[in-house]
């Protein structure tokens, strides 16, 4: 801002004016209008701009500029200001002595002022003292011909903002929605024929896709500003490597930028096939999950509720959650879209603001996901309700009251009910392919209502079954399953064993009678693959971790059994055998 330093040293040092639109302000008359109404209340002529970052809080201030001619708009140089303090608390005064100024310079000037205070909450953040001056400045600054523009996000103004009332009554709150389709294809037009390109976009549709790209691969950002940022990389794109405006280089630039490939696709055809390879013995569940799958991949769900919902019961560690993983490698081409929740730790009813919380923000970070929801009848009924809600709706509202859309997702429940059934499926319906012939035609019927009928602990909720699209029962894993189980991990570690080491590695087979046959239990509840894993790393990853670690010139490892297994011996009571793990010759 061009004025006397001598004069006006606050000015001259923390402000600036606002800078003129680099674009056309489109959509926003209703909230210009209200900004420029409030400035007409001099008992309350401050106002506070709430919007996610990117949403066009500076630029709402340049539209407000531009119609209103009478005042000065200048912006406060707030990072400035902190950086030059010693104590936190230095900045009550001179918050103070920049209002005396800007009062002293609109009278002396004859030109009301509107300071605009970006950022507003690293005020409250960084100083009490300084809050405690900014109240009286913010009372009286109507007569004293000064406007207030303060501007943050929802998050921030809820956690440091809201708390403080009195600083709350002192400021009015305009919400700035993102900008919607129409609004942002504008915008994009118009940077377009700024930069020069215009004439390469022939209609709005490449516009159009920018939008719906960005909203779909960039939720946690906000419109136009993310639409703005990816055509402002296609354009640097295109004249730094000579390539054409078009759908192909927006996909590169997403790919690029948010590491996303727009243009996987699923191939329904392989879905069972992929699942097969990584969950063994689950023929039925497979199946199941597939025919539901053919409906979403053939864009024929219902866009108003979750992609898919499933319940996946059965005992613990026969591969529900590794089903949930391949799922995520199979619909989104990355394992990270898996969104665990593990429900245990929303038993009680003061927990359900934290799992809202949790729930929308990494829902509103990764819509297109897997959601696992972990032993659901383990959460509390104030917790069963709100799912209620996404599984009807397929939306929710977080805790700054943004809409949340879940109709990108997946969602997976799992659940121990009906763990009698399984037990008893362990011991009478073994089955080496989990074909499911025999828990289809006896056991499936008493599942379900077990699963509706059972209270206490491991109740589940009955208003969630009709809501679920597909109901998915896990084989309890055969003797002959967890030695395939093992063999396939045994052939990871030894993978990974040469590619990191350079050492060849060894098992002999009785390895695998040993973790499994003279290991396990047919109890159903007794942990399944996920304790003979457990067994593995015990037994055999950490004792070749180990040898590893004491012999870094070893080119080969042998893993071996020694002693009597109680599968060889029927009349012995504990197992003599030991796994020994030790240079390998041939």
């Amino acid at each position: 801002m061009n004025v006397d330093e001598k004069k006006y040293p606050m000015l001259a040092q923390f402000t600036h004016r606002v800078k003129k639109a680099e674009r056309e302000i489109l959509g926003r008359d209703l909230e210009i209008r209200a900004l420029l109404a409030a400035f007409m209340r001099p008992e309350l002529c401050n106002v506070i701009l709430l919007g996610e970052a990117g949403s066009g809080k500076t630029a709402l201030v340049q539209g407000a500029m531009l119609k209103d001619t009478k005042r000065i708009y200048i912006e406060v140089d707030l990072a400035r200001m902190i950086a030059n303090l010693n104590d936190p608390n230095e900045l009550a005064a001179e918050l103070k002595a920049l209002f005396d100024e800007a009062a002293r310079y609109g009278q002396q000037e004859e030109h009301e002022l509107v300071l605009f205070i970006d950022e507003f909450h690293q005020i409250v953040q960084l100083s009490a003292a300084a809050v405690e001056a900014l109240k009286p400045l913010l009372a009286d600054s109507g007569t004293r011909g000064i406007r207030v523009v303060a501007a943050t996000t929802y998050e921030e103004f809820r956690k440091y903002i809201s708390p403080n009332q009195p600083l709350v009554e002192r400021l009015q709150r305009i919400n700035l929605k993102q900008a919607d389709k129409a609004m942002t294809v504008s915008i994009l037009r118009g940077m377009a024929n700024r930069y020069g390109v215009g004439s390469q976009f022939y209609n709005d549709s490449l516009f159009e896709l920018i939008y719906e790209y960005t909203n779909r691969y960039i939720p946690a950002n906000a419109q136009p500003r993310k639409s703005i940022l990816v055509l402002d990389a296609m354009v640097g794109w295109a004249r730094s490597e000579g390539r054409k405006l078009d759908r192909a280089l927006l996909a590169d630039v997403i790919r690029e930028t948010e590491g996303v490939n727009v243009d996987f696709k699923v191939d329904a055809t392989t879905i069972k096939k992929r699942l097969d390879q990584r969950v063994l013995s689950q023929h039925l569940a497979t199946k199941a999950i597939e025919s539901r799958l053919q409906i979403c991949v053939a864009d024929l769900n219902d866009k108003t509720k979750p992609m898919s919902t499933f319940l996946f019961t059965g005992s613990t560690g026969v591969g529900k959650t590794e089903m949930c993983k391949q799922l995520a490698k199979i619909l989104f081409d990355d394992d990270r879209s898996l969104l665990r929740f593990d429900m245990t730790e929303y038993a009680n009813p003061d927990s359900l603001e934290r799992f809202r919380d949790s729930l929308t923000t990494r829902v509103w970070e990764h819509p297109y996901s897997i959601i696992l929801l972990d032993e659901v009848e383990k959460a509390c009924a104030p917790v069963t309700r709100i799912l209620l809600q996404v599984l009807d709706d397929g939306r929710l509202s977080d805790r700054n009251n943004r809409e949340v859309s879940f109709t990108n997702a997946y969602i997976v429940m799992t659940t121990n009910a009906a763990s009698e059934i399984y037990a008893t499926v362990a011991k009478y319906g073994e089955d080496d392919t989990g074909d499911g012939t025999k828990l289809q035609d006896e056991y499936m019927k008493l599942i379900k209502r077990s699963i509706s009928e059972t209270t206490g602990d491991n109740r589940f909720p009955p208003e969630l079954v009709g809501r679920i699209d597909c109901i998915v029962p896990f084989q309890p894993l055969s003797e002959n399953t967890m030695k395939g189980i093992v063999k396939m991990r045994l052939k990871c570690l030894s993978d990974d064993v040469m590619m990191k080491h350079n050492v060849k590695l060894y098992v002999a087979d009785k390895v695998v009678d040993y973790l499994v046959t003279d290991q396990l239990t047919t109890d159903s509840n007794a942990g399944g693959a996920r304790a003979v894993m457990s067994q593995l790393e015990t037994d055999v990853t950490t004792p070749i971790a180990a040898y590893i670690n004491s012999h870094p010139f070893v080119t080969s490892i042998g893993v071996t059994v020694k002693g009597t297994m109680t599968a060889e011996n029927k009349h012995m009571l504990k197992s003599r055998a030991h796994v020994v793990v030790g240079e390998w010759h041939r």
